[in-house]
């Protein structure tokens, strides 16, 4: 294997560009790190809600600006998703994992098909307008202002979801609940209404990812199935219940593929290897990822 010679402002460039793929990563295993770890769906439908955000930021655009379709589209898909845990997901707690996954999958499969119908199999634009069409000055390299973006608002975001799910009474609720739902419930907490939430913003984060993806790279109907893979890559590289493992994760597993693609001659086309064979490595040095604890925030 023979390393390309590229000069650092092109390393600083695949280093930002590293970071803003890894936020998107970050945000949307996060999601589904969250309904994983406090209620224990393994949720396959979390990558066609990655794939709603995005073609809602699409269809909202025009009408409202870039990024207030990118925060609309996150709040309406958490709404969707929140409505299809109360019907359809509450009535297979209790039953073996493997319904809960196959309905998911599913799901999944229709909410493409979906997709297909109303804005067909080709990709669609998204592009930043006005301010965030230009390019910032960071110093080490001239960064993309829409992706500056990107690494703003997940820093908020992350923040926000650790003291909710910290510091607050809900978030002490929603740990206290996911384990022993029976004694809590004894206590007048409802239950259902907690993992409805719990879904609620799991779902939000994912279709949140998929907004502020739409501009950087590809809004298509098969781009729920290419990150939802990579969400469960970082997922188990972090550690299954670990909020700092899908950071940690996720940040990783993007500088890498960015890296590879600067570094390596034809490194484009082992750009969706190197998340398998970073898990691999991981996988056997700790088996439990890389903060893999017995719950969330542990």
């Amino acid at each position: 294997m023979t390393f390309a010679a590229i000069a650092p402002n092109q390393i600083a460039e695949g280093l930002f560009n590293g970071l803003t793929r890894g936020m998107l990563y970050v945000l949307l295993a996060l999601g589904l790190n969250i309904i994983l770890g406090l209620m224990g769906v393994i949720n396959f439908a979390h990558g066609a809600f990655f794939a709603l955000g995005a073609y809602m930021t699409y269809t909202l655009q025009s009408k409202v600006g870039l990024f207030p379709a990118i925060l609309i589209g996150a709040v309406a898909i958490a709404i969707v998703g929140m409505a299809g845990e109360a019907t359809f997901i509450r009535r297979l707690y209790g039953r073996p994992p493997e319904h809960i996954l196959m309905f998911t999958f599913g799901a999944f499969l229709v909410i493409t098909q979906i997709i297909r119908k109303i804005w067909g199999d080709s990709p669609v634009p998204v592009s930043p307008t006005g301010f965030l069409a230009g390019t910032i000055n960071l110093g080490f390299v001239q960064g993309s202002a829409f992706r500056v973006l990107v690494v703003v608002l997940t820093v908020v975001v992350l923040a926000l979801v650790y003291f909710v799910i910290v510091r607050t009474n809900l978030g002490l609720t929603i740990r206290a609940g996911t384990r022993d739902s029976e004694m809590v419930s004894i206590l007048g907490i409802n239950m259902p209404l907690t993992f409805t939430t719990v879904f609620g913003i799991g779902t939000a984060l994912g279709a949140l990812a998929g907004g502020l993806e739409a501009p950087i790279y590809v809004v298509d109907p098969n781009m729920g199935a290419n990150f939802i893979i990579i969400a469960f890559l970082v997922v188990i590289v972090g550690g299954i219940g670990s909020f700092w493992g899908s950071i940690v994760g996720g940040l990783v597993i993007g500088l890498l593929q960015e890296l590879t693609v600067q570094l390596i001659p034809g490194g484009s086309s082992a750009i969706d290897i190197v998340p398998f064979a970073f898990m691999l490595i991981i996988l056997l040095i700790r088996p439990r990822g890389l903060f893999g604890t017995a719950g969330i925030f542990d």
